[in-house]
């Protein structure tokens, strides 16, 4: 559900939306011996109220846990990383690599808004990780950062993102 709030400071005097990000995974080795994916949650900036001047909305997710998104001269409200976690096989060990996007697209029907340094703000983007068999599941954290120039459109963004996991 995405929804916007009134603004409750003086110097935001405009609202901005929820941005809800859903996962879709591209799976890359043997089916007999990968890992079993499964989004826990998707990435949200929550509700923004932002400064008229603009902002850039960021949200580290570089270690486990849920992380929330921080703004420097906004309001906000809610949010947080996305969380995929991945169940090793029963069969063998495997290390797994993980290629983000280099952008997504947040779609408002005739505006687009942009998550962009998405590996650099997520779990395991340049060392992947290993899964011991009938061990442990692993879970991954993702981030990004948006850039708001304070002229965007009041409403709701969403969008999807293509996440790669490589098992070998």
């Amino acid at each position: 559900m995405i929804c916007t709030i009134p603004s409750q400071k003086q110097h935001c005097n405009r609202y901005y939306p929820v941005v809800v990000l859903l996962f879709y995974l591209l799976i890359t080795s043997p089916a007999a011996s990968a890992g079993e994916v499964n989004v826990v949650h998707s990435l949200s900036f929550g509700v923004i109220d932002l400064h008229p001047g603009g902002d850039t909305i960021v949200i580290n997710a570089h270690t486990e846990g849920t992380h929330a998104p921080v703004a420097s001269r906004s309001v906000v409200t809610g949010g947080g990383s996305g969380l995929l976690r991945v169940t090793p096989s029963v069969d063998t060990d495997e290390h797994v690599t993980i290629t983000y996007p280099s952008k997504s697209i947040l779609y408002n029907g005739n505006h687009n808004l942009y998550i962009i340094d998405i590996a650099d703000h997520s779990q395991y983007s340049s060392s992947g990780f290993d899964l011991i068999q009938g061990g442990a599941a692993v879970e991954v954290s993702i981030g990004g950062k948006v850039v708001l120039q304070g002229n965007e459109i009041n409403s709701s963004y969403s969008g999807s993102m293509n996440i790669s996991l490589n098992f070998f």
